[in-house]
């Protein structure tokens, strides 16, 4: 079967789909809208407002992959990367609203970066519309192998008897595990050391592990391997919700109500969309990210499903900018 073929038969088969499992759904609410009759006809552009080969690029590619398979069309990946995310950002919201570009965006993009820059286009959710959320990746609390602090509540002893004695390393200022670890300053009343690395979460990884600097805030997949070798004891997660990886660490977020800050990743589209194509880029999207194919992915790259959509996936971002501006009067 040639491709021509086997494209056309795939979009008859997801425009089936799609009508089906878009039935019980609302069209505004969190959970998806009806699926309407529209199909695309030629490629769908999804930009990714990170570099290729980041940490950040592979679950975009990911998703853009299967909704592909479920709509029965090419969906090309375009990266864009620079400006914190605000590049692809701004091409996604300033695209033709025709569903034909959509994209990847980030919790600290669509909520931290209109408060700091208002030349952005996208200063509300309304200037564009909130299609998935793809998932959490909570920041890991962890400790060289060598230091004396066992347990979390030891950790926080002593940097609350020692204030700003305990270096804690970081990807970078202003970052999601740098912004964790100021909520738990905010929360706790301690004082960290906060050391961010301009070399990266590699960097940061490295002068742990050799005992340069004590402790670490980052991502799982990236610690995994250090963790275990037992160069590093994970002592927390930033997180409100059990982390299935590292299901019997204590919780941050709940030990310290509100000092929860994962890296949250969402899938957007321009504002004032055709509603019937609306709809059904809604309900292919949450096909894909509900699907065992892209749980399996999720769980096995560190992070955390939950496919709210619309006016819940807005709600969620508009809750995120109150945190960063907490943050940043912390700085002021």
């Amino acid at each position: 079967m040639n491709k021509h073929v086997l494209r056309t038969a795939l979009a008859a088969t997801s425009a089936l789909a799609l009508v089906a499992c878009g039935s019980n759904t609302s069209s505004s609410g969190g959970g998806g809208g009806e699926a309407g009759d529209w199909q695309p006809n030629r490629p769908i552009t999804y930009i990714i407002p990170y570099g290729t080969g980041g940490s950040t690029d592979p679950i975009g590619r990911q998703f853009a992959s299967q909704l592909s398979e479920i709509l029965g069309a090419e969906v090309i990946v375009e990266n864009r990367e620079g400006g914190a995310a605000t590049i692809g950002t701004t091409g996604i919201v300033t695209a033709q609203p025709d569903c034909y570009t959509i994209g990847l965006s980030n919790h600290t993009a669509l909520a931290n970066q209109p408060a700091l820059n208002a030349d952005l286009p996208f200063q509300t959710t309304d200037d564009y519309t909130p299609l998935i959320k793809l998932g959490d990746i909570p920041v890991v609390l962890a400790v060289n192998a060598d230091t004396p602090w066992q347990t979390l509540e030891e950790f926080l002893a002593a940097a609350e008897e020692d204030p700003n004695g305990i270096g804690y390393g970081t990807s970078g200022a202003g970052g999601t595990p740098d912004s964790a670890a100021k909520l738990l300053e905010i929360r706790s009343g301690i004082e960290l050391n906060r050391v961010p690395f301009s070399g990266g979460g590699g960097e940061a990884l490295t002068a742990t592990v050799s005992g340069e600097i004590d402790s670490i805030g980052t991502f799982y997949p990236s610690m995994q391997g250090f963790l275990d070798s037992g160069d590093l004891r994970p002592l927390g997660v930033f997180y409100d919700e059990e982390y299935p990886l590292l299901a019997d660490l204590p919780l941050i977020g709940q030990e310290y109500e509100g000092a929860s800050m994962p890296a949250a990743y969402y899938t957007i589209a321009p504002a004032n969309l055709d509603e019937s194509c609306r709809d059904t880029l809604v309900e292919a999207s949450k096909q894909v990210v509900e699907s065992e194919e892209f749980q399996s992915w999720a769980e096995e790259n560190g992070f955390v499903t939950d496919p709210i959509q619309l006016d819940d996936l807005a709600a969620e971002i508009n809750d995120y900018r109150p945190v960063f501006e907490e943050i940043e009067d912390s700085d002021a």
